[in-house]
């Protein structure tokens, strides 16, 4: 089935659409046919939106890099050139260029043809439709979201956090008074953001979910807590947004968090119990040596692997217990090619493993910091361990933001959130290993906060194609 549906999804997109450059802002601007002759009907604009899911699941977004850069520039994983790739991981990068903009930005043109499509000339049942617009919505807050907390210059010393420069937030399709967009502000960024995420969540209807592989409610409100937890830094008054929406998955979602003995065995489940919204992947995609399960511990590449050392700093194998699922004695962390790696995670090397986006175990962890930031550190507790009881790991006897950002690092390694826990609370990179962690500047320490190597660079063939684009700080 999911193979028919990519097929229906891209033989509709490709009648609409010409490919472009990875680099152009709106990348499909150019068009085989007008949209309003070929979107007829709720079949239509749902194999329309499909081309967009398909369009995520490329290897520079969600099927690799994206996940990836999340964790290669932090305490958790380095990569060790065996293929050449992630040398980015230093964070050392080219002013030429480097991050998914191009590909995040094709995405966002799909979600705006279906954002605003004209409902009253289409057929079908009204509430389909508009559960339909409803994901796109929801799509685009979260590719915006991804855009701003890599291009944003909220965390570089200097650049005024919620005044400095986000990313053109894109709301139209071939709008010809909006071919060259500025960037707009970071707070405009975050108000668009969270708009997208509840108007979204309005206009969808359960009724019509057909599995965790598509936008749902409860995948929109999860990916909302995630997006008001990060924005806490930037105005404190989110992290009690991002606790409502987390609260509102845990009771409402009817996804649970996975057991001990089940921990494992989720990784080898599309649409499992604890998933809230995953991106669909199978064989026939060919990502092959190029996916995630290959550069984390491919036999040929295995370009990523797990940070050990012996510094102040511990790496996985200190704060994962003896008895913890998350670690070794479940088989989640191995050896391969005699290097420290991630086994149980993508488990399938080609490449037909779904990428689960959130899972429902944390919400339980974003609800826990939000009553902590709100003073109540009782009810923190009880959400904290919630999670850490269900892994034979020692539970928590306090509820600290340290505590938290551990219990997030032990469950979601490898799943690309490290790097933006560790910004959003204005961390520096930890140390662990002076050479294993590149870095260009012969210090033989990773980039601390407030460097403008946190926010990636935008490339020159954007900046010439729109004038309007103002290139990052220190690039």
């Amino acid at each position: 089935m999911k193979n028919l549906i990519k097929l229906y999804s891209l033989i509709f997109a490709s009648l609409l659409m010409v490919s472009c450059g990875d680099e152009d802002l709106e990348p499909t601007l150019a068009m085989d046919k007008d949209t309003a002759t070929g979107i007829q009907n709720a079949d239509d604009l749902r194999s329309v939106l499909n081309s967009a899911y398909n369009r995520m699941t490329s290897s520079g977004y969600y099927m690799r890099d994206f996940i990836v850069m999340g964790e290669v520039r932090t305490d958790n994983m380095y990569a060790n050139m065996n293929s050449g790739r992630f040398s980015s991981s230093d964070m050392n990068h080219s002013s030429d260029g480097y991050g998914p903009w191009g590909t995040i930005y094709g995405v966002i043109a799909i979600t705006n043809i279906v954002a605003n499509v004209d409902v009253s000339s289409l057929d079908g049942n009204p509430a389909e439709i508009n559960h339909i617009i409803g994901q796109a919505h929801a799509l685009r807050a979260l590719c915006h979201f991804d855009l701003l907390r890599n291009y944003g210059q909220h965390f570089v010393d200097g650049q005024g956090g919620a005044g400095s420069l986000g990313v053109p937030y894109v709301k139209t399709y071939k709008d010809p008074a909006n071919l060259s967009p500025a960037r707009d502000t970071v707070l405009s960024n975050v108000t668009d953001i969270m708009a997208d995420f509840q108007g979204g969540i309005a206009l969808m209807n359960d009724a019509f979910n057909v599995s965790t592989s598509y936008m749902t409610q409860s995948g929109a409100y999860a990916l909302m807590a995630r997006a008001a937890l990060y924005f806490g830094a930037v105005d404190s008054s989110f992290y009690s947004t991002a606790g409502s929406a987390a609260k509102w998955v845990i009771d409402n979602s009817g996804a649970a968090p996975v057991s001990a003995t089940g921990f494992k065995a989720s990784y080898y489940t599309d649409n499992a119990v604890n998933s809230l919204f995953e991106l669909e992947a199978t064989g026939t995609d060919g990502p092959g040596i190029n996916g995630l399960a290959y550069i984390y511990r491919g036999s040929s590449y295995g370009d990523v692997r797990i940070l050990t050392g012996n510094g102040a700093n511990p790496d996985l194998y200190d704060i994962l217990t003896a008895t913890d699922v998350r670690g070794t004695v479940n088989g989640m962390i191995g050896t391969q090619q005699g290097y420290p790696t991630i086994i149980g995670k993508y488990p399938t090397t080609n490449g037909s493993d779904n990428v689960t986006i959130v899972r429902v175990e944390e919400m339980h962890l974003i609800y826990a910091e939000a009553l902590l930031r709100a003073g109540n550190a009782s009810g923190a507790l009880t959400y904290l361990n919630n999670v850490p009881g269900l892994r034979n790991a020692p539970t928590y006897t306090s509820a600290t933001l340290d505590n938290i950002l551990t219990e997030r690092r032990k469950e979601f390694y490898g799943e690309g959130l490290r790097f933006y826990d560790l910004a959003r609370t204005g961390q520096d990179m930890p140390l662990i290993d002076s050479v294993k962690q590149l870095n260009d500047d012969l210090t033989g320490t990773p980039p601390a906060f407030g460097s403008y190597r946190y926010a990636y660079p935008i490339s020159l063939s954007e900046r010439n194609a729109n004038p309007n684009i103002v290139q990052n700080a220190g690039y």
